[in-house]
Protein backbone atom coordinates (compact mmCIF):
# COMPACT_ATOMS: atom_id res chain seq x y z
CA UNK A 1 0.00 0.00 0.00
CA UNK A 2 2.94 2.43 -0.74
CA UNK A 3 0.81 3.93 -3.50
CA UNK A 4 -1.56 5.34 -1.21
CA UNK A 5 1.47 7.58 0.97
CA UNK A 6 2.70 8.14 -2.72
CA UNK A 7 -0.57 9.48 -3.93
CA UNK A 8 -1.25 11.71 -0.77
CA UNK A 9 2.22 12.67 -1.29
CA UNK A 10 2.08 14.27 -4.70
CA UNK A 11 -1.58 15.52 -4.22
CA UNK A 12 -3.75 13.08 -6.09
CA UNK A 13 -5.71 12.27 -2.98
CA UNK A 14 -6.37 16.14 -1.51
CA UNK A 15 -6.57 17.32 2.20
CA UNK A 16 -9.65 16.49 3.83
CA UNK A 17 -10.25 13.39 1.31
CA UNK A 18 -11.86 10.75 4.19
CA UNK A 19 -10.19 7.36 3.27
CA UNK A 20 -12.58 4.56 3.86
CA UNK A 21 -10.94 1.39 5.06
CA UNK A 22 -13.55 -0.98 3.51
CA UNK A 23 -12.91 1.34 -0.10
CA UNK A 24 -9.19 0.95 0.47
CA UNK A 25 -9.26 -3.28 1.45
CA UNK A 26 -11.16 -3.68 -2.31
CA UNK A 27 -8.72 -1.30 -3.48
CA UNK A 28 -5.32 -2.70 -2.64
CA UNK A 29 -7.09 -6.19 -2.06
CA UNK A 30 -6.04 -6.64 2.12
CA UNK A 31 -7.37 -7.27 4.91
CA UNK A 32 -8.87 -4.69 6.76
CA UNK A 33 -6.07 -5.12 9.59
CA UNK A 34 -3.27 -4.33 7.18
CA UNK A 35 -5.43 -1.00 6.18
CA UNK A 36 -5.73 -0.11 9.72
CA UNK A 37 -1.93 -0.23 10.51
CA UNK A 38 -1.12 1.76 7.73
CA UNK A 39 -3.53 4.71 8.32
CA UNK A 40 -1.58 4.44 11.95
CA UNK A 41 1.49 4.89 10.45
CA UNK A 42 0.47 7.52 7.96
CA UNK A 43 -1.41 8.93 10.96
CA UNK A 44 1.97 8.97 12.57
CA UNK A 45 3.26 10.50 9.90
CA UNK A 46 1.08 13.45 10.13
CA UNK A 47 -0.04 12.18 6.19
CA UNK A 48 -3.72 12.11 8.01
CA UNK A 49 -5.94 12.39 10.93
CA UNK A 50 -7.30 9.33 12.73
CA UNK A 51 -10.64 10.37 14.85
CA UNK A 52 -12.53 8.08 17.00
CA UNK A 53 -16.00 6.97 14.81
CA UNK A 54 -15.09 9.01 12.08
CA UNK A 55 -11.96 7.53 10.56
CA UNK A 56 -8.99 8.94 8.32
CA UNK A 57 -8.84 12.02 6.67
CA UNK A 58 -6.01 13.93 4.75
CA UNK A 59 -4.58 16.37 6.45
CA UNK A 60 -3.97 19.91 4.63
CA UNK A 61 -0.01 21.09 5.40
CA UNK A 62 -0.05 24.88 7.01
CA UNK A 63 2.99 27.11 6.94
CA UNK A 64 3.21 25.91 10.93
CA UNK A 65 4.04 22.78 9.44
CA UNK A 66 6.79 23.56 6.84
CA UNK A 67 8.28 25.56 9.21
CA UNK A 68 8.82 22.76 12.02
CA UNK A 69 9.54 19.77 9.29
CA UNK A 70 12.39 22.39 8.36
CA UNK A 71 13.22 23.45 11.92
CA UNK A 72 13.84 19.46 13.38
CA UNK A 73 15.52 18.46 9.84
CA UNK A 74 18.00 21.00 10.11
CA UNK A 75 18.48 19.92 13.59
CA UNK A 76 18.41 16.23 13.01
CA UNK A 77 20.88 16.24 9.56
CA UNK A 78 23.37 18.72 11.25
CA UNK A 79 24.03 16.34 13.83
CA UNK A 80 24.24 13.81 11.69
CA UNK A 81 26.89 15.91 9.60
CA UNK A 82 28.79 16.44 12.69
CA UNK A 83 29.36 12.89 14.18
CA UNK A 84 30.38 11.82 10.55
CA UNK A 85 33.04 14.05 9.73
CA UNK A 86 36.18 12.88 12.23
CA UNK A 87 35.77 9.67 10.53
CA UNK A 88 34.40 9.72 6.82
CA UNK A 89 36.46 8.16 4.39
CA UNK A 90 37.86 8.92 1.52
CA UNK A 91 35.33 6.34 -0.27
CA UNK A 92 32.15 8.30 1.52
CA UNK A 93 33.86 11.45 0.27
CA UNK A 94 34.54 10.44 -3.50
CA UNK A 95 30.48 9.07 -3.29
CA UNK A 96 29.49 12.63 -2.19
CA UNK A 97 31.76 14.38 -4.63
CA UNK A 98 30.41 12.02 -7.45
CA UNK A 99 26.79 13.20 -6.53
CA UNK A 100 27.45 16.87 -6.00
CA UNK A 101 28.91 16.92 -10.07
CA UNK A 102 25.61 15.34 -10.99
CA UNK A 103 23.30 17.87 -9.19
CA UNK A 104 25.85 20.76 -10.79
CA UNK A 105 25.30 19.66 -14.42
CA UNK A 106 21.09 19.04 -14.47
CA UNK A 107 18.42 22.02 -13.64
CA UNK A 108 15.87 19.32 -13.97
CA UNK A 109 13.96 19.45 -10.56
CA UNK A 110 12.90 15.55 -10.34
CA UNK A 111 16.35 14.78 -11.11
CA UNK A 112 18.01 17.24 -8.56
CA UNK A 113 15.67 16.17 -6.11
CA UNK A 114 16.27 12.59 -6.57
CA UNK A 115 20.16 13.60 -6.24
CA UNK A 116 19.02 15.40 -3.44
CA UNK A 117 17.63 12.94 -1.67
CA UNK A 118 20.38 10.77 -2.07
CA UNK A 119 23.19 13.24 -0.79
CA UNK A 120 21.24 13.60 2.62
CA UNK A 121 20.30 9.55 2.85
CA UNK A 122 24.07 9.03 2.48
CA UNK A 123 24.91 11.26 5.30
CA UNK A 124 22.16 10.28 7.69
CA UNK A 125 23.49 6.61 6.99
CA UNK A 126 27.17 6.95 7.74
CA UNK A 127 26.07 8.41 11.50
CA UNK A 128 24.87 4.37 12.19
CA UNK A 129 22.62 6.21 15.01
CA UNK A 130 19.52 3.97 14.28
CA UNK A 131 16.99 6.32 15.84
CA UNK A 132 18.48 9.82 14.10
CA UNK A 133 17.53 8.02 10.85
CA UNK A 134 13.97 6.96 11.81
CA UNK A 135 13.03 10.13 13.07
CA UNK A 136 14.61 11.72 10.23
CA UNK A 137 12.99 9.41 7.54
CA UNK A 138 9.27 10.47 9.32
CA UNK A 139 10.12 14.19 8.97
CA UNK A 140 11.51 13.55 4.96
CA UNK A 141 8.46 11.47 4.00
CA UNK A 142 6.65 13.90 5.29
CA UNK A 143 8.59 16.76 3.23
CA UNK A 144 7.69 14.79 0.18
CA UNK A 145 4.39 16.63 0.14
CA UNK A 146 5.84 20.06 -0.48
CA UNK A 147 9.26 18.89 -1.33
CA UNK A 148 8.93 19.32 -4.99
CA UNK A 149 6.96 22.67 -4.53
CA UNK A 150 10.45 23.75 -2.78
CA UNK A 151 12.71 23.40 -5.92
CA UNK A 152 10.12 25.17 -8.02
CA UNK A 153 11.15 28.40 -6.02
CA UNK A 154 13.55 30.84 -8.52
CA UNK A 155 17.25 30.35 -7.54
CA UNK A 156 16.03 27.22 -5.59
CA UNK A 157 18.25 24.28 -7.27
CA UNK A 158 21.84 27.26 -7.62
CA UNK A 159 20.94 28.12 -3.84
CA UNK A 160 21.11 23.85 -3.17
CA UNK A 161 24.12 23.23 -4.94
CA UNK A 162 25.95 26.04 -3.53
CA UNK A 163 25.35 25.06 -0.06
CA UNK A 164 25.97 21.24 -0.50
CA UNK A 165 29.37 22.02 -1.84
CA UNK A 166 29.65 24.22 2.01
CA UNK A 167 28.44 21.16 3.58
CA UNK A 168 30.83 18.69 1.30
CA UNK A 169 33.86 20.93 2.08
CA UNK A 170 33.35 21.19 5.29
CA UNK A 171 33.23 17.11 5.98
CA UNK A 172 36.13 17.27 3.49
CA UNK A 173 38.10 19.45 5.57
CA UNK A 174 37.23 17.46 8.38
CA UNK A 175 35.45 20.28 10.14
CA UNK A 176 32.85 18.82 12.22
CA UNK A 177 31.12 21.83 13.45
CA UNK A 178 31.47 23.44 10.10
CA UNK A 179 30.14 20.89 8.80
CA UNK A 180 26.89 20.85 11.31
CA UNK A 181 26.60 24.46 10.80
CA UNK A 182 26.63 24.57 6.99
CA UNK A 183 23.84 21.42 7.06
CA UNK A 184 21.68 23.23 9.45
CA UNK A 185 22.05 26.75 7.38
CA UNK A 186 21.18 25.27 4.03
CA UNK A 187 18.07 23.51 4.98
CA UNK A 188 16.91 26.71 7.01
CA UNK A 189 17.50 28.80 4.17
CA UNK A 190 15.73 26.37 2.01
CA UNK A 191 13.02 27.00 4.65
CA UNK A 192 12.42 30.72 3.65
CA UNK A 193 12.49 30.21 0.51
CA UNK A 194 9.98 27.79 0.08
CA UNK A 195 7.85 29.72 2.14
CA UNK A 196 7.94 32.51 0.27
CA UNK A 197 7.41 30.89 -3.06
CA UNK A 198 4.09 29.37 -1.52
CA UNK A 199 2.91 32.57 -0.31
CA UNK A 200 3.40 34.30 -3.51
CA UNK A 201 1.58 31.33 -5.40
CA UNK A 202 -1.58 31.93 -2.96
Amino acid sequence: MEALESEVSIGKIKPGHRLVEGNLCERFCVKRDTVRQVLRDLDQAGFVKIVRNVGATVTALSQKDIEQTYDLLCVLEGLAARVITPFVTPKQLKELEGLLTKMESTDIPSQFIDLNLEFHTLILSWSENERLIKFTDILRRNQKRFGTQSFLSPGQIEASRVDHRKVFEAMKQRKPIEAERSMRNHLLRAKTRLIKYMNKSL
